[in-house]
């Protein structure tokens, strides 16, 4: 089997299917493709071979899970909100400037921060400043503190900041 093929392509299921209806998928597709059923054809071989090694991995939950983190099949969907935030009516004096945001999952798998892991990036005008963020914990939904360091001359008085929170979710 190609090594980029799509296991859950090759099963003809969705990355979010449960295990029965993977079983299922499998079950279908074998009666279809089966050695029995296609003698001689060369074709069905091959393509039941494919369907065997994607049931094999997909069919097993560590396996699965082990695959899914490879290819980023199944990445949890999660959601940041406020995805903009605006900032008014600044101090004179001020350096620094902390907000928080709620981060929650609203789709896939459950988020394991030991095979997932979050990129949270702003957009300008905060790439003027020094970011730095944390989380209140590991797991779902959690508040993310920022703290914007900015230099002289970039926060006046009465200024408006506003910015995109991007929010990218990978495999590790």
């Amino acid at each position: 089997m190609p090594a980029d093929e799509d296991l859950y392509r090759v099963l003809q299921v969705d990355p979010s299917a449960d295990p029965d209806v993977i079983e299922a998928a499998y079950k279908r597709l074998a009666h279809k493709y089966h050695p029995d059923h296609n003698r001689g054809d060369i074709r069905a071989e091959e393509r039941m071979k494919r369907i065997n090694e994607a049931f094999r991995v997909l069919g097993r939950a560590d396996l699965r899970a082990d695959y899914d983190a490879r290819s980023g099949a199944r990445l949890p969907e999660l959601e940041i909100l406020p995805a903009e935030v605006v900032l008014r009516a600044f101090d004179s004096s001020a350096h620094e400037i902390n907000f928080s945001v709620r981060l929650s999952q609203v789709g896939g798998p459950p988020f394991d921060p030991s095979i997932h892991r979050i990129d949270l990036t702003l957009a300008p005008p905060w790439h003027l400043a020094d970011v730095h963020w944390h989380w209140s914990h590991d797991s779902l939904p959690a508040d993310v503190d920022f703290t914007l360091a900015f230099g002289d001359g970039v926060l006046e008085p009465g200024a408006t900041l506003s910015g995109d929170i991007d929010l990218t979710v990978t495999a590790r």
